[in-house]
């Protein structure tokens, strides 16, 4: 089967962005590569429960949200279930927009020396008019090749920088399953396992493959989409590696900075700047996603038009646009706001898993299509894995 850039690279493309990159240098560069089987489940996770999304919307031709609605029409749960999708998605996306702004200022300052304040501004204006007239498909094949040659830059890496490892202690190279790092466990699952991502697939694979049967539709969904996930995982392990091997230990820099500074030290004169295009590439593809998801899934939720050229979605957007370059302008430290966005994300990923495992079994699939058992049990290994870290961070931060 062929492999084309369809909905899958640009969910990939969606996490692999600023949180991303942040959030496995600073495990790297702090607890070394103990936490990669963190990367490992998460990846797994996102296979699993983007599979679900996509045979949900492909055999039914509805949107997710859409989808969820229905699931809970006429029980008494159905409207405070549907408010709180829409309150996790739209907060979610406006902390995740924050990150992926801040994300792309950093790449530019990185890469050309402009301010990151200005890089905000201008990525900000141009989602938005993107979104207005509805052209930001323009970019996706060019910031789908400027991520993956990032991705590339850091495998490449990660092989030649790997035999640094050997010389650190054992507590830097074992998996650490304690709760000690249990706020960079929760982010880097909430960095990967991305919940606007599942409604954004869902839609956009109903776009993509519209008119295919859905024999035809699921096999290249799953394809495309396995093969893309697989991609992202392993370059958020490459980025683990590079740091833990450049920045072994304690720096009077941020771990994000201390890991382009190491960069550009192994590559002088383009090390530095092909990262920070990468960064900033894989800034504004979230940039764009996430206001676009949160478009897709409130108006699906509240029953409005779902078109991009309709008023309410690109009201919806606008606001997730407004909302997240405000706190990207005004944070002094975007790195530990582009963290703290993945933990957020990550608490509110077990809602979003149980209620997407419901619909996965509900009527509104047909019989033929929905879990089977295999896959319910998997399902449910990975909504009691995200559901015991979260109250475990919980039960951390209200003691």
């Amino acid at each position: 089967m062929g492999l084309r850039i369809g909905p899958g690279a640009m969910v990939a493309a969606a996490f692999i962005g600023p949180g991303t990159i942040t959030t496995a240098s600073v495990a790297g560069a702090t607890t070394g590569i103990t936490l990669i089987w963190a990367i490992v489940f998460s990846v797994l996770a996102t296979v699993l429960l983007q599979e679900l999304a996509v045979r949900s919307a492909l055999t039914t031709d509805r949107d997710l949200a859409s989808l969820i609605k229905g699931f809970g029409a006429g029980r008494w749960w159905g409207t405070p279930l549907l408010l709180l999708i829409i309150l996790a998605v739209g907060v979610g996306n406006a902390a995740y927009q924050s990150g992926n702004l801040s994300g792309a200022g950093i790449g530019l300052s990185t890469a050309l020396g402009i301010d990151s304040a200005i890089v905000v501004l201008l990525c900000a204006i141009a989602a938005a008019i993107l979104i207005v007239i509805n052209r930001y498909r323009w970019l996706e094949r060019i910031l789908v090749a400027l991520v993956a040659m990032m991705g590339v830059l850091f495998s490449a890496l990660a092989i030649l920088l790997a035999p640094l490892l050997s010389v650190q202690s054992e507590g830097r190279l074992l998996p650490d399953f304690s709760s000690t790092n249990l706020t960079l466990v929760l982010a880097l699952i909430g960095t990967t396992v991305v919940p606007y991502n599942l409604f954004l697939h869902a839609t956009a694979a109903r776009q993509r493959w519209q008119g295919c049967s859905v024999g035809v539709a699921l096999s290249g969904a799953r394809w495309e989409s396995c093969v893309a996930i697989f991609f992202g995982g392993a370059t958020t392990v490459a980025i683990v590696v590079v740091a833990a091997a450049l920045v072994p230990g304690t720096t009077d820099q941020s771990p994000l900075n201390a890991v382009i500074s190491a960069i550009e030290v192994q590559l002088p004169g383009w090390g530095a700047i092909v990262l920070g295009i990468g960064l900033f590439a894989a800034g504004l593809t979230s940039a764009i996603a996430a206001p676009v998801a949160a478009g897709w899934t409130i108006c699906g939720a509240m029953g409005w038009s779902v078109d991009p050229d309709s008023s309410s979605f690109k009201i919806v957007a606008l606001t997730v646009v407004l909302i997240g370059s405000f706190f990207a302008l005004v944070t002094t430290r975007p790195a530990a706001l582009i963290v703290t966005a993945q933990v957020t994300n990550a608490l509110l990923l077990p809602l979003i898993a149980l209620v997407l495992m419901m619909v996965a079994n509900s009527a509104l699939l047909p019989s033929g299509y929905r879990n089977s058992v295999m896959l319910n049990t998997l399902a449910a290994v990975v909504l009691a894995t995200m559901t015991l870290l979260a109250v475990g961070k919980l039960v951390n931060i209200l003691g």
